[in-house]
């Protein structure tokens, strides 16, 4: 346990800041003088669950995971001693079933038994809900930080915004930064009530504040708010001297160096162990190297880890073996797939939603399907790993014009990724990608019949996107017509269940001319 209660806090009566400064904690701190030492920073960020390693698509053996990882970090602590600091930079408590079943617990553990120092709070940390983030935060024996939450009521920051460590004989002062598009990339639900503050205007309170009345060493922005935004925060807020960052999932093999300011990525899902060596001269950044560490099908599993994960597993796998039915063809809900286009599995929950619902048109957004599935017997725990997210079936009237503008938001982004791009069912839709936003999106048919704008269509979604979540605002006033309160995954259970045998296919739905 590490209460925040017993650690030292400090109201700072400096106007804003106090809303985003409210809580901070304070370990153990050299003297407030310009120090010199050698730091190792070790960091992760965008694990999402991933506690065993796993087999990526084409891979012979499983690697990755934080089972692993805890062998890497073992080893270089060993050979380094106390001038370790160990980061994470958010989403890493939700994202699979051995965490998600046990809302986080589990990945929690396990990051206590890696040593991790500090985590900054992704959007995902919030699909829990705010009371279950502020109990895994309370359980925690190191701090969530995000300085630009705050509580639209009083102006309090929900959890705090800095921690200050002594490593290496340097004072290092670190705050958390949250996205700005948490409103949109968690469901609304679970961030009512709160205000997510600009992270560059937070960042510029925040490094004089560290600099000049903490009179730290060195200065370190845990971020998820992804690598173009770090870029960004590093050209606009001079005096950070690292930023440790996730949300993008960005994968840096080296460090990079932006107006002064050292930027680092893990990529995701534990797949590298991120290592930054540093040396401070008179408080200063004198020298630095990184790297990323594979974390290779090679690496040993670490025992204290697998000890903690293999005590979840066991309550586990009674409930997640059973088998529902049969896929008779790879079901392909790879991130960069479901993300950019049409795809098998994006058609099949599509389909099972739009017959649940009873509805004329299914939508849903790619970035919920969060994994793919290999032909053969279809278990509960694939479906689980597949549909991740507490998200129910919900059916909406919704007008034409609506129905296009929620096309044109799904290929916004395209080429490039998108969690908001949807897979879809009862239509089929073509569109120009050098078209200008909003103007893209060139023919759609439902059931063969061109849209028509003014005709109001039953439509089933998630009520993550029914409440405006991935920026479905289109869809947030529209007409209930039916609330079924019933999780996707068990909708996809049931419908493998009654099917049997299933083998959906890329059938055109999704044309990009």
């Amino acid at each position: 346990m590490y209460p925040f209660s017993l650690r030292s806090r400090r109201l700072l009566g400096i106007g804003v800041l106090v809303l985003v400064l409210s809580a901070m904690c304070v370990l153990p701190a050299v003297a407030a003088s310009s120090a010199s030492g050698r730091i190792v920073i070790l960091y992760t960020n965008d694990v999402h669950g991933r506690l065993e390693a796993f087999k990526a698509s084409g891979a012979d053996q499983p690697a990755a995971g934080m089972t692993k990882l805890a062998t890497l970090v073992d080893d270089i602590v060993a050979k380094e001693g106390k001038n370790i600091l160990i980061l994470n930079a958010g989403d890493s408590i939700h994202g699979t079933n051995i965490v998600n079943l046990f809302n986080g617990k589990s990945m929690i553990e396990v990051m206590e038994a890696v040593g991790i120092q500090a985590m900054a709070v992704g959007n995902h940390e919030f699909n829990y809900g705010q009371p279950v983030l502020l109990e895994r935060a309370a359980e925690a024996d190191f701090p969530f930080l995000s300085a630009n939450t705050v509580k639209v009521d009083g102006g309090q920051a929900l959890l705090p915004g800095v921690v200050i460590l002594s490593v290496g004989g340097v004072r290092v002062g670190i705050f958390g930064l949250s996205p700005l598009d948490t409103y949109t990339s968690t469901h609304p639900k679970n961030v009512v009530g709160l205000e997510f503050v600009d992270p560059i205007r937070v960042a510029s309170w925040m490094v004089p504040f560290l600099r000049e009345q903490e009179k730290v060493d060195l200065v370190i922005a845990l971020t998820h708010i992804g690598y173009e935004d770090d870029k960004r925060l590093a050209a606009a807020v001079p005096g950070i001297d690292v930023i440790v960052g996730g949300h993008s999932h960005t994968r840096l093999e080296k460090p990079e160096k932006v107006d002064g300011t050292i930027i680092v990525s893990a990529g995701e899902y534990a797949k590298d162990l991120g290592r930054l060596d540093i040396t401070v001269e008179d408080g200063k950044v004198a020298e630095f190297s990184g790297e990323l560490v594979p974390v290779a099908a090679g690496v040993a599993d670490n025992a204290e880890v697998s000890g903690i994960v293999a005590t979840y597993k066991k309550e586990l796998d009674e409930k997640l073996s059973v088998a529902v039915g049969e896929s008779l063809v790879a079901l392909d809900g790879e991130r960069a797939n479901v993300r950019t286009r049409e795809t098998n599995l994006g058609n099949l929950i599509a389909d099972m939603m739009r017959e649940a619902g009873q509805a004329d048109i299914a939508l849903t957004n790619g970035g919920g399907i969060r994994a793919s599935i290999d032909k053969g017997p279809i278990t509960v725990g694939e479906i689980f790993t597949t549909l991740p997210f507490d998200n129910t079936l919900v059916v909406l009237e919704v007008s034409g014009a609506d129905i296009k503008a929620a096309l044109e938001r799904s290929v916004s982004a395209y080429p490039k990724e998108l969690g908001a791009f949807l897979q879809v069912s009862g239509l089929a839709f073509e569109f120009d990608p050098s078209g200008a936003a909003g103007e893209r999106v060139t023919a759609v048919t439902v059931q063969g019949a061109p849209l028509d704008p003014k005709k109001l269509y039953k439509v089933a979604t998630n009520d993550f996107m029914a409440a405006g979540g991935d920026g479905y605002d289109m869809l947030k006033g529209a007409k209930v017509v039916f609330s079924s309160g019933e999780l996707l995954r068990d909708v996809m259970a049931n419908h493998i269940k009654n099917a049997g045998k299933i083998a959906p296919e890329v059938e055109g739905r999704i044309v990009v001319k």
